[in-house]
């Protein structure tokens, strides 16, 4: 598993947003409906296109499994594009502002190089999708971070944001795809703990939805995202059966939910595994050196890599100090 599959297993919301808005379809079905109708008319959402992620910051830090778009805007041809760049954000922020400039700075130096002449950077529109216990009333601007001097220009560094709030909408009241209402109503009942009571409600959005390969995927996205919350536990496989249910029908809920709970169970026994394994490599440290410090303890236990750790096997063996093995971790 790469460090950007530990960093979304790590954050589920984050993992179900880039999975189902990775599909440009859904991505242009949010914006066409969430996003303030003005700026919708300017846009060719038809033209959406999913753009390359991972841009190598100024500090060299890699930003991996954003989501990165570009569009037209109509009556331009292909030559006047925009930048969109979708966040999700599961709590207000103070500093969007100024992340999402320098989000934009980074992709602008990443392209930098491409163009040509006096040919220009693509229009930057950044949107962020937000979730929570209450509305995030807005995003402060940049003219609100900075301490600014009275008479010069008040847009300084300004980056067009747009919020689209789950938490400031009815869930009854979505409108859209019905992946994105789905999506959209799981994120926000999370929030606010009613993810087990609106369970049912949320799978059967996806009645509609009759290509069976999207609806098989998308219900077992919706259940695993169910579960990283709540638990995989008996009581979630309960829960999921119920729910799916109410829109496979009770033969095909039984079926997916024990493909879902064989799944966990495979994954369960891996990682237990693998904790036995590291917790090995603590125990023949110490029988070699004595006391382990904590600090190495913990980077072992949070590995996952069955190569890196099977390197860590043989390091405790053949180390000639702690100090050696953790210059080596």
């Amino acid at each position: 598993m790469s460090d950007t599959e530990k960093s979304a297993v790590a954050h589920p919301h984050d993992l179900l947003v880039r999975n189902v808005l990775a599909d440009t379809d859904l991505a242009a079905d949010l914006l066409r409906h969430y996003l303030d109708p003005e700026l919708v008319t300017t846009l060719e959402l038809d033209s959406l296109k999913r753009e390359a992620s991972g841009t190598v910051s100024s500090q060299l830090a890699k930003r991996e499994g954003d989501l990165r778009f570009s569009a037209r805007f109509k009556g331009h041809g292909g030559e006047l594009k925009v930048l969109l760049v979708l966040e999700h954000q599961s709590r207000p922020d103070r500093l969007m502002s100024f992340r999402l400039l320098e989000y934009v700075c980074d992709i602008y130096r990443e392209q930098a190089p491409g163009l040509k002449g006096g040919q220009r950077f693509p229009y930057p529109l950044a949107v962020v999708l937000h979730h929570g216990e209450s509305p995030w009333k807005k995003i402060p601007p940049m003219r609100e971070l900075i301490d600014m001097t009275p008479g010069v220009e008040d847009d300084i560094l300004r980056v067009p944001i747009r919020l689209i709030d789950a938490a400031a909408m009815s869930m009854d009241d979505l409108r859209g795809h019905p992946m994105v209402c789905a999506l959209l109503d799981i994120l926000q009942s999370a929030s606010t703990g009613r993810l087990p009571e609106r369970l049912p409600s949320i799978f059967q959005r996806l009645s509609n939805v009759h290509e069976e390969r999207r609806l098989t995927a998308w219900s077992i996205a919706l259940s695993n995202y169910y579960a990283a919350v709540q638990g995989k536990t008996q009581k979630s496989i309960d829960t999921l059966y119920q729910a799916l249910t109410t829109l496979l029908g009770i033969r095909e809920a039984k079926k997916m939910t024990a493909t879902i709970a064989d799944a966990w169970k495979a994954e369960g026994e891996a990682e237990g595994e693998v904790k036995g394994q590291t917790k090995s490599v603590i125990m023949f440290l110490e029988s070699r050196f004595g006391e382990v410090p904590t600090g190495i303890q913990k980077k072992l236990m949070a590995m996952r890599d069955g190569g890196r750790i099977e390197k860590m096997v043989k390091l405790a063996a053949t180390c000639q100090s702690l100090k050696e093995f953790q210059k080596a971790l």
